[in-house]
């Protein structure tokens, strides 16, 4: 290590200690005004957004669900017209950007129709009208199975442009496959971007389990979910300190 390195670590280290007091201090001066001032009023809106959920689950379910679902077959349709287009042109560099976010908000979609889909069988399928438990019920599968149409799509034209490819979207091992046809390029890639999404989680997740700590000293929710939070973010540190060790060894 560089003596420039450790002095950038010392005002790194001190930086953080500032930052620390000075958000312990905020905290301490402004929590316990905003905790007395405004209990009711934040506990009061947190109960009627619940209620809100519960009277309209149906609602908020199948304009979520089919707006993600219609995103995705739009860039899928442009996405692909435009990348066989540049397959057409034999460009240098294929135009396949547009592909990518399709693949993306497919994924997202079905993601989202799955969790969403759990709360909704509970304020739904146990209600006296018959109608709003098939209603959902078919959104469920036209989401599910048109997002995976539309990855086959996606996938059927990435390998006319690059034989090599491998893997079947309807296969389970699809994305073991699809990787292991990856180049070199390709795969370091993947491998930044995915060291930049942990990143972006592992902050995602910690500021979450601190908003729940924060509302259940409000509110009684259920410490289950940010103990599940906490679970999730050790795991993810735990991973990949552990495959750094095993990757340095291997290498």
């Amino acid at each position: 290590m560089t003596k420039r390195s450790k002095e950038k670590k010392k005002k790194s280290f001190v930086w953080i200690i500032i930052h620390m007091c000075f958000g312990a201090i905020i905290g301490g001066t402004l929590g316990p005004l905003i905790y007395g001032s405004y209990y009711d009023v934040i506990s009061d809106g947190i109960i009627d957004i619940g209620k809100f959920i519960e009277t309209y689950a149906l609602e908020i379910y199948a304009i979520t669900s089919v707006s993600i679902f219609v995103t995705s077959l739009v860039l899928t349709i442009i996405g692909r017209k435009k990348f066989m287009e540049s397959v057409t042109r034999e460009d240098e560099i294929y135009d396949e950007d547009i592909m990518s976010m399709a693949m993306g908000a497919t994924g997202i979609a079905m993601m989202t129709s799955f969790i969403m889909f759990i709360p909704v069988i509970k304020v739904v399928f146990f209600n006296p009208h018959r109608w709003q438990s098939l209603t959902s019920f078919i959104i469920f599968l036209v989401v599910v199975l048109g997002c995976i149409v539309l990855q086959n799509k996606l996938v059927e034209d990435l390998k006319k442009a690059y034989p090599e490819k491998r893997g079947d979207v309807y296969d389970m091992s699809f994305k073991k496959d699809l990787i292991a046809s990856f180049d070199e390029r390709e795969k370091s890639i993947m491998h930044e971007a995915s060291f930049k999404a942990y990143e972006i989680t592992s902050k995602l997740i910690f500021g979450l389990t601190i908003g729940f700590l924060f509302l259940s000293v409000i509110i009684d929710i259920n410490l289950g979910l940010v103990f599940t939070l906490l679970a999730v973010m050790a795991t993810m540190n735990i991973s990949y300190v552990y495959y750094c060790i095993k990757l340095e060894k291997a290498k």
